[in-house]
């Protein structure tokens, strides 16, 4: 894909400077430039704000009870939290507290299918 985007940059730039005898003055001389802009934006910039919005979502959804796993690897399961802080049992009888943003996904687990159809 990036490959992909690096030849149409080329190609665009390529069209830039092959103008005709007047010298492609105006608005043709940005349209490049913003194809070149638009083209980043859909590639690098929507896929950032899109998981950053799932990411804000699924640390406002999170309870008391569910397992997580922090950004140093840890695994967990949230005992008590409140707005920016929240308590991880980690082990029997082992709590730490981290902050809300240092939780890097919350666990599910899903049922196994048992191959029976019936």
């Amino acid at each position: 894909m990036r490959s992909f985007l690096f030849l149409l940059i080329l190609f665009v730039a390529q069209a830039c400077t092959t103008g005709g005898e007047d010298g492609g003055g105006g608005f043709s001389g940005f349209l490049p430039l913003i194809i070149i802009m638009a083209l980043l934006w859909l590639v690098l910039l929507r896929p950032q704000q899109r998981r950053a919005k799932n990411r804000r979502e699924m640390l406002s959804k999170l309870e008391v009870g569910d397992e997580v796993v922090m950004s140093s690897g840890v695994y967990g399961r949230i005992a008590s939290f409140d707005e920016q802080t929240v308590f991880v049992d980690i082990a029997d009888n082992v709590r730490v507290k981290v902050t809300r943003d240092s939780i890097a996904e919350r666990i599910t687990y899903h049922e196994e299918w048992d191959g029976d159809s019936n």
